[in-house]
Order: structure tokens, then C-alpha cells, then sequence
């Protein structure tokens, strides 16, 4: 994600706040969402014990809404089948998202960067694959 002290962050999906932490050191704010109680109150636990002081955590289903506002660098931790715009939606000119998308057993991870003219420029990276986001798994195939 190429990330600067001045730059704000948003994370997908926070876990036990360790990503969250690392880019933390990295950036100069980073927000981050995630959908379970108890792992926004782990979270927090964690990054306060460890003096991290430029995060916030909220509780947020992605697939449902986003965070006000528009950011530097996105970061999500879970995959989507297809890319979701609403996300590049909340980049800023020149911003970059690092995503997960497709089906299992092969996905795509992409960095995606928001342009000057509110296009942007996808870059597959590598496979993988990573777990869906809660709420974003793909509908089953139709299979006779």
C-alpha cells in the first residue's frame, strides 16, 4: 500500500488488532471496522496495551455500509467475489486498496488505485485464498 506517515488508512476487518497495529506504525490514522463485538473489544485491549494510539475501531458490517469519509490507502482482510466499488468509491484521488476477490479455490489479490479522474487502474499481484468477508460470500452455482 506504500504507506506514509501522513496518510489515512482504512482497515477491513480487525481481528486482534495486529495488522491494525502494524499499519499504524506505518500511517498517520488508521480507522478500522470489524463486525464482531468481541473482537472490537479484544482489539482495543490489544492496541491500548501496546500504546497504539492512532487507531480507531468500530463496529461495522462492510458489506452493509462504510465509514464516512475517503482515505489514502484501503486495506481488507477478508475476500469479496467481485470487486466492490463502493470501497474504491471511498479512496481519494491517487489512494491504493489492497483486496481479495474471486472464488475459491483461486482469487486474485489486486492493488487498486484510484486516479486523478475518479477511474482507477487494477493490478493483480498473486493467487490465493483467503476466507470471504461475513455477508460477502457468493451466491451458490447453479449445478444440475
Amino acid at each position: 500500500l506504500d504507506l506514509h506517515r501522513d496518510d489515512t488508512v482504512l482497515e477491513i476487518g480487525t481481528g486482534s488488532g495486529y495488522l491494525t497495529a502494524c499499519i499504524a506504525a506505518l500511517a498517520g490514522e488508521i480507522t478500522s471496522i470489524e463486525l464482531f463485538d468481541d473482537l472490537v473489544a479484544a482489539s482495543k485491549k490489544n492496541l491500548e496495551e501496546n500504546g497504539v494510539e492512532n487507531a480507531s475501531i468500530s463496529q461495522l458490517d462492510a458489506m452493509a455500509d462504510l465509514p464516512d469519509g475517503k482515505f489514502d490507502a484501503i486495506a481488507v482482510t477478508g475476500s469479496t467475489p467481485e470487486l466492490d466499488e463502493r470501497f474504491v468509491a471511498c479512496l481519494k484521488p491517487g489512494g491504493r486498496l489492497f483486496t481479495v476477490v474471486g472464488r475459491s479455490p483461486v482469487k486474485q489479490a489486486l492493488l487498486v488505485t484510484r486516479l486523478q479522474d475518479g477511474n482507477f487502474e487494477t493490478r493483480a499481484l498473486f493467487e490465493t485464498d483467503v476466507p470471504a468477508l461475513v455477508n460477502a460470500e457468493p451466491p451458490p452455482e447453479f449445478k444440475f
